[in-house]
């Protein structure tokens, strides 16, 4: 991992701890876009980010039913093999230690609806 793919709209493999119990959270090795990086606000106290992480798009109908919150991008994005979802409601912070290989930037355009749920969601 490089400090230059360190930005937002950087995809990653990630991986999301277990928890106990479990929930409805991510866990695992998975895909995820940085969509937060506390270092833009100051000089954090541990080298976190904030990750969106990623699934593989099946026309699930809660995708559908909000768009906005469940981006979709198309297979060949950032170097997601899929059509796949970033689910900005399980967006949370992990050690950049977590990360374990860099798949791909999203392009401004890919990345500008994450952007938007990000701010609607953190209502700013």
């Amino acid at each position: 991992m490089t400090g230059a793919a360190l930005s937002l709209g950087a995809v990653f493999v990630a991986n999301f701890p277990e928890h106990d119990p479990s929930g409805h959270e991510q866990e695992g090795p998975r895909p995820a876009v940085v969509v937060g990086l506390p270092s833009n606000a100051g000089r954090p106290r541990f080298p976190v980010l904030l990750l969106a992480p990623v699934t593989t798009f099946r026309g699930q109908g809660w995708v559908s039913a909000a768009p906005d919150l469940y981006p979709v991008l198309p297979a060949g994005s950032a170097g997601l093999l899929s059509d796949s979802v970033v689910l900005i409601d399980q967006a949370r912070a992990l050690d950049a230690s977590r990360l374990f290989r860099f798949l791909g930037n999203l392009t401004p355009g890919e990345y500008g609806p994450l952007h938007e749920a990000m701010r609607v969601v953190c209502e700013l």
